[in-house]
Protein backbone atom coordinates (compact mmCIF):
# COMPACT_ATOMS: atom_id res chain seq x y z
CA UNK A 1 0.00 0.00 0.00
CA UNK A 2 1.41 3.46 -1.10
CA UNK A 3 0.76 5.80 1.84
CA UNK A 4 2.76 8.73 0.14
CA UNK A 5 0.20 11.67 0.25
CA UNK A 6 -0.23 13.54 -3.90
CA UNK A 7 -2.94 13.29 -6.48
CA UNK A 8 -3.71 9.80 -7.88
CA UNK A 9 -6.42 7.08 -8.56
CA UNK A 10 -7.71 5.00 -6.17
CA UNK A 11 -5.33 2.34 -4.69
CA UNK A 12 -8.32 -0.05 -4.19
CA UNK A 13 -8.14 -3.98 -5.11
CA UNK A 14 -10.73 -6.28 -4.82
CA UNK A 15 -7.46 -8.33 -3.17
CA UNK A 16 -7.35 -5.87 -0.25
CA UNK A 17 -10.86 -5.94 0.28
CA UNK A 18 -10.77 -10.04 0.46
CA UNK A 19 -7.57 -9.58 3.17
CA UNK A 20 -9.18 -6.40 4.68
CA UNK A 21 -12.69 -8.92 5.63
CA UNK A 22 -10.92 -11.43 6.53
CA UNK A 23 -8.88 -9.81 9.27
CA UNK A 24 -12.21 -8.56 10.56
CA UNK A 25 -13.68 -11.69 10.59
CA UNK A 26 -11.02 -13.53 12.52
CA UNK A 27 -11.71 -10.52 15.07
CA UNK A 28 -9.04 -7.99 14.43
CA UNK A 29 -10.31 -4.59 14.70
CA UNK A 30 -10.05 -1.64 12.50
CA UNK A 31 -7.41 0.08 14.44
CA UNK A 32 -5.06 -3.08 14.38
CA UNK A 33 -5.79 -3.69 10.61
CA UNK A 34 -4.97 0.12 10.09
CA UNK A 35 -1.67 0.12 11.66
CA UNK A 36 -0.49 -2.17 9.35
CA UNK A 37 1.78 -0.75 6.49
CA UNK A 38 0.49 -2.76 4.44
CA UNK A 39 -2.76 -1.48 4.51
CA UNK A 40 -4.74 1.17 3.71
CA UNK A 41 -5.77 3.88 6.93
CA UNK A 42 -9.13 4.23 8.04
CA UNK A 43 -10.33 7.55 6.18
CA UNK A 44 -8.91 5.68 3.11
CA UNK A 45 -11.38 2.74 4.22
CA UNK A 46 -13.96 5.29 4.70
CA UNK A 47 -13.54 6.12 1.15
CA UNK A 48 -13.20 2.99 -0.52
CA UNK A 49 -16.90 1.92 1.02
CA UNK A 50 -18.46 5.35 -0.93
CA UNK A 51 -16.63 4.68 -4.22
CA UNK A 52 -16.54 1.03 -4.37
CA UNK A 53 -20.06 -1.30 -3.97
CA UNK A 54 -17.85 -4.10 -4.49
CA UNK A 55 -15.65 -3.37 -1.03
CA UNK A 56 -18.88 -1.93 0.63
CA UNK A 57 -20.74 -4.82 -0.03
CA UNK A 58 -18.32 -7.85 1.35
CA UNK A 59 -17.92 -5.41 4.25
CA UNK A 60 -21.43 -5.12 5.37
CA UNK A 61 -21.53 -8.74 4.93
CA UNK A 62 -18.33 -9.79 7.34
CA UNK A 63 -20.01 -7.23 9.67
CA UNK A 64 -23.41 -8.62 9.67
CA UNK A 65 -22.10 -12.31 9.77
CA UNK A 66 -20.06 -11.41 13.47
CA UNK A 67 -23.26 -9.45 14.66
CA UNK A 68 -25.29 -12.65 14.26
CA UNK A 69 -22.44 -14.44 16.34
CA UNK A 70 -22.82 -12.03 19.06
CA UNK A 71 -26.82 -11.84 19.28
CA UNK A 72 -26.44 -16.00 19.51
CA UNK A 73 -24.12 -16.00 22.01
CA UNK A 74 -25.63 -13.47 24.08
CA UNK A 75 -28.58 -14.92 25.58
CA UNK A 76 -25.33 -17.34 27.07
CA UNK A 77 -24.82 -13.82 29.26
CA UNK A 78 -27.54 -13.84 31.08
CA UNK A 79 -26.10 -17.22 32.61
CA UNK A 80 -22.30 -16.30 33.03
CA UNK A 81 -19.69 -14.39 30.92
CA UNK A 82 -17.63 -17.33 31.33
CA UNK A 83 -19.57 -19.83 29.36
CA UNK A 84 -19.06 -17.84 26.00
CA UNK A 85 -19.20 -19.92 22.96
CA UNK A 86 -15.95 -20.27 20.67
CA UNK A 87 -16.17 -17.75 17.84
CA UNK A 88 -16.04 -20.57 15.23
CA UNK A 89 -19.14 -22.70 17.04
CA UNK A 90 -20.76 -19.48 17.54
CA UNK A 91 -20.84 -18.59 13.83
CA UNK A 92 -21.69 -22.53 12.65
CA UNK A 93 -18.14 -23.60 11.76
CA UNK A 94 -17.76 -26.34 13.77
CA UNK A 95 -19.97 -28.03 15.94
CA UNK A 96 -19.25 -27.95 19.85
CA UNK A 97 -17.64 -30.61 21.38
CA UNK A 98 -17.75 -31.88 25.16
CA UNK A 99 -15.72 -34.77 26.24
CA UNK A 100 -16.07 -36.67 29.29
CA UNK A 101 -19.21 -38.63 30.65
CA UNK A 102 -22.52 -38.75 29.24
CA UNK A 103 -24.68 -36.11 30.39
CA UNK A 104 -27.04 -36.55 34.04
CA UNK A 105 -30.14 -33.82 32.07
CA UNK A 106 -33.28 -35.56 32.22
CA UNK A 107 -36.47 -32.81 31.13
CA UNK A 108 -38.56 -33.71 33.95
CA UNK A 109 -35.45 -32.99 36.77
CA UNK A 110 -35.14 -29.55 34.42
CA UNK A 111 -39.00 -28.51 34.85
CA UNK A 112 -38.73 -29.69 38.68
CA UNK A 113 -35.79 -27.88 39.37
CA UNK A 114 -36.88 -24.80 37.35
CA UNK A 115 -40.21 -24.36 39.10
CA UNK A 116 -38.54 -23.92 42.25
CA UNK A 117 -36.76 -21.41 40.54
CA UNK A 118 -40.30 -19.73 39.64
CA UNK A 119 -41.31 -20.04 43.17
CA UNK A 120 -38.32 -18.25 44.40
CA UNK A 121 -36.05 -20.48 45.62
CA UNK A 122 -32.06 -19.77 45.04
CA UNK A 123 -30.18 -22.43 43.46
CA UNK A 124 -27.89 -23.41 46.33
CA UNK A 125 -31.31 -24.07 48.02
CA UNK A 126 -32.27 -26.64 45.55
CA UNK A 127 -29.16 -28.03 44.98
CA UNK A 128 -28.59 -28.52 48.57
CA UNK A 129 -32.25 -31.19 48.17
CA UNK A 130 -30.67 -34.63 47.89
CA UNK A 131 -33.28 -35.21 45.41
CA UNK A 132 -32.42 -32.42 43.33
CA UNK A 133 -29.16 -32.32 40.88
CA UNK A 134 -25.80 -30.83 42.09
CA UNK A 135 -25.09 -27.39 41.66
CA UNK A 136 -22.58 -28.25 38.87
CA UNK A 137 -24.55 -30.76 37.05
CA UNK A 138 -27.13 -27.53 36.52
CA UNK A 139 -24.46 -25.79 35.04
CA UNK A 140 -23.14 -28.08 32.92
CA UNK A 141 -27.10 -28.61 31.75
CA UNK A 142 -26.84 -24.49 30.96
CA UNK A 143 -24.07 -24.97 28.90
CA UNK A 144 -24.94 -27.88 27.37
CA UNK A 145 -28.58 -28.13 26.37
CA UNK A 146 -30.60 -25.32 25.16
CA UNK A 147 -34.09 -26.34 26.04
CA UNK A 148 -32.69 -26.33 30.07
CA UNK A 149 -31.34 -22.44 29.17
CA UNK A 150 -34.52 -21.75 27.57
CA UNK A 151 -36.67 -23.04 30.90
CA UNK A 152 -34.22 -21.71 33.14
CA UNK A 153 -34.12 -17.97 32.10
CA UNK A 154 -38.20 -18.01 31.76
CA UNK A 155 -38.13 -19.63 35.18
CA UNK A 156 -35.95 -16.40 36.13
CA UNK A 157 -38.32 -14.17 34.30
CA UNK A 158 -41.50 -15.55 35.90
CA UNK A 159 -39.87 -15.16 39.52
CA UNK A 160 -39.24 -11.45 38.52
CA UNK A 161 -42.64 -11.05 37.83
CA UNK A 162 -43.82 -12.71 40.83
CA UNK A 163 -41.37 -10.57 43.10
CA UNK A 164 -43.05 -7.32 41.10
CA UNK A 165 -46.81 -8.65 42.35
CA UNK A 166 -45.93 -9.11 45.60
CA UNK A 167 -44.21 -5.77 45.74
CA UNK A 168 -47.46 -3.81 43.96
CA UNK A 169 -49.36 -6.01 46.74
CA UNK A 170 -47.48 -4.42 49.62
CA UNK A 171 -48.07 -0.91 48.46
CA UNK A 172 -51.95 -1.53 47.82
CA UNK A 173 -52.39 -3.09 51.54
CA UNK A 174 -50.24 -0.68 52.89
CA UNK A 175 -52.02 1.68 55.82
CA UNK A 176 -50.94 4.40 57.61
CA UNK A 177 -49.99 2.48 60.52
CA UNK A 178 -47.81 0.24 58.67
CA UNK A 179 -46.27 2.33 55.94
CA UNK A 180 -42.56 1.78 57.68
CA UNK A 181 -42.91 -2.06 57.59
CA UNK A 182 -44.42 -2.01 53.88
CA UNK A 183 -41.76 0.53 53.09
CA UNK A 184 -39.39 -1.99 54.43
CA UNK A 185 -40.92 -4.96 52.95
CA UNK A 186 -40.55 -2.99 49.60
CA UNK A 187 -36.83 -2.28 49.60
CA UNK A 188 -36.34 -6.03 50.18
CA UNK A 189 -38.27 -7.35 47.49
CA UNK A 190 -36.70 -4.78 45.34
CA UNK A 191 -33.18 -5.90 46.23
CA UNK A 192 -33.78 -9.25 45.72
CA UNK A 193 -35.28 -8.25 42.05
CA UNK A 194 -31.73 -6.47 41.80
CA UNK A 195 -29.44 -9.65 43.24
CA UNK A 196 -31.71 -11.90 40.56
CA UNK A 197 -31.17 -9.45 37.88
CA UNK A 198 -28.54 -10.49 35.26
CA UNK A 199 -25.48 -8.51 35.25
CA UNK A 200 -24.08 -7.42 31.92
CA UNK A 201 -20.79 -4.95 31.29
CA UNK A 202 -19.80 -3.71 28.43
CA UNK A 203 -17.09 -4.34 26.32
Amino acid sequence: MDHTGGAGGSQYRREFGEVICARIDAGETLNAICADPAMPCRATLRQWRKMHPEFAAMYERVRRHLAEGKIQNRRLKHVSDAWRVPHEIRLGLRKPHFGGRKSTYRRAWGAAFCERVAAGETIMAITADPAMPSAKAVYGWLKRHEEFLDMYLEARAEQKRWLEFNIDMVVIEATPATFRSAKAEVARLEGLIGRLTAKTYRP
